[in-house]
């Protein structure tokens, strides 16, 4: 897929003569207009690099059918009607460290590879409990969350060299849940309703930079750099039934996130320089804001069921992502501004046990996915449904914490370590064209966090 002309005498004038009487500088310049239709943008494909909790994220994200502590809201809001008491929990991630790499990312046989490490702001819910007092427990049947959860936050900043081409990229985001959740129970059954406002950040930048020592003059350098801000609203539904003492049942819907504010900018800059084919220097620059950025969390639907035996509890969890279309400034599609996100159904899945040794120390584990509900991407941009988003990546995830437990407090530290693979497209300078290839990217992350709570 052609995204930008350009005369690269590095590859072929200087061995054929190629560009000579091929190039002007309109054909140059038109590099801005052409590159600029490929606006970065921080990608929602994935919908759980970190895991919110303590208890859930030590069980690999199983929760739909227990979710009876702070975190609860955020996996099912009917499941705060089963916790005993009021409590306050905070969680934090004390560090991450996200790695990875992609295949011929620079230029062939040159991946580009990063490490960076994050870190998490501290997510808090508060749960009250008030009410007459369910006859199977003597817990208060009434109950009221007031939850924040950073369940999304990243931080890449690196840059690799080959040769005469440098690229530097730097990507944040980072998406805020604060909301209210009510819930009551009615015997073995729990319902609850949750409301969120989402506030959503993003920031990707990219500088591409391809000098020839052999000769100064020679050079075509990039900037490109979109910012966005999302604040939305999300509704929840979630039941919990308890079967017996033993089998519990879980079921939750959270709706696609409905957009009352967003702003993109986008930013683009190139300049260039072509001595032996007379091309003089020369930029042009795009700053245009004001553009939409339209959410694309989609419709959620989890189910889940646990088994606790004794100091066991076994959890498994299935979570539906359903399809989504949007576009954003269509009708400036023609200047290169138009975004079009697009996401199919996903099925993604959880499993997690928990032990407790002694009654006191609970030992967690568990698995999960986190398949991307983004298309893969394709070469040709007349083909692609989600020209707007060039990744297409899968995670795999596992999970493992320990705790302590007294009669107030509840403590856990554990770690969250995934990996994940897929395709993304690069661009590369060949002969006399800027194009744009799908090759193979793989990633890491591994994340220790630390959760703690007062049960009064």
């Amino acid at each position: 897929m052609v995204r930008a002309t350009m005369c690269n005498r590095w590859s072929s004038s200087r061995r054929s003569g190629a560009c000579n009487g091929g190039v002007s500088v309109a054909i140059i310049a038109a590099c801005g207009v052409l590159l600029g239709s490929v606006p970065a943008r921080a990608d929602s494909a994935n919908i759980r690099p970190y895991l919110v909790g303590s208890r859930a994220a030590g069980m690999g994200g199983a929760a739909t059918a227990l979710a009876d502590d702070g975190a609860g809201p955020y996996y099912n809001p009917g499941g705060i009607a089963f916790a005993l008491a009021s409590s306050l929990s905070l969680s934090a991630s004390v560090y991450g460290l996200v790695s990875g790499a992609e295949k011929d990312g620079l230029s062939p046989g040159h991946d580009f590879t990063y490490s960076d490490i994050n870190t998490f702001p501290v997510s808090t819910s508060a749960v009250f409990k008030w009410g007459p007092r369910a006859e199977l427990d003597g817990a208060p049947v009434n109950a009221l969350a007031v939850s924040i959860f950073v369940p999304q936050s990243l931080v890449i900043d690196d840059r690799r060299t080959a040769g005469a081409e440098t690229e530097f990229r730097t990507m944040s985001e980072q998406t805020i849940w604060a909301g209210m959740t009510y819930a009551r129970r009615f015997g073995r059954l729990g319902l609850g309703v949750s409301g969120y406002v989402l506030i959503g950040t993003s920031t990707v930048s990219v500088d591409y930079n391809l000098m020839n020592s052999a000769y100064p003059s020679d050079f075509f350098i990039v900037s490109e750099r979109t910012d966005q801000t999302v604040v939305g609203l999300v509704g929840a539904f979630g039941a919990r039934y308890d079967v017996s003492d033993h089998l519990k049942l879980g079921l939750s819907v959270f709706t696609q996130e409905a957009g009352i504010y967003q702003d993109r900018r986008f930013f683009f800059r190139d300049a260039y320089a072509s001595e032996d084919v007379g091309v003089a220097p020369g930029s042009r620059a795009i700053n245009q804001g004001g553009l939409h950025a339209s959410p694309t969390l989609q419709w959620r639907i989890q189910l889940g069921a646990a088994w606790v035996t004794g100091p066991w509890t076994f959890a498994a969890d299935a979570m539906f992502l359903l399809p989504l279309d949007v576009h954003d400034d269509a009708d400036r599609a023609s200047e290169g501004l138009d975004q079009h996100i697009k996401r199919n159904l996903v099925v993604n899945g959880s499993v997690g046990a928990e032990y407790v040794v002694r009654g006191r120390f609970p030992v967690r584990a568990g698995f999960f996915t986190d398949f991307a509900a983004s298309p893969s991407p394709h070469d040709d941009s007349g083909n692609n449904p989600n020209t707007a988003n060039y990744e297409h990546v899968n995670r795999y995830g596992g999970s493992l914490s320990i705790g302590y437990r007294t009669e107030h407090t509840a403590t856990d530290v554990g770690t969250i370590i995934s990996y994940d693979s897929g395709q993304t497209i690069r661009r590369e300078a060949a002969e006399s064209f800027l194009v744009e290839h799908v090759t193979n990217m793989t990633g890491r992350c591994a994340y220790i966090f630390l959760a703690s709570s007062y049960i009064f």
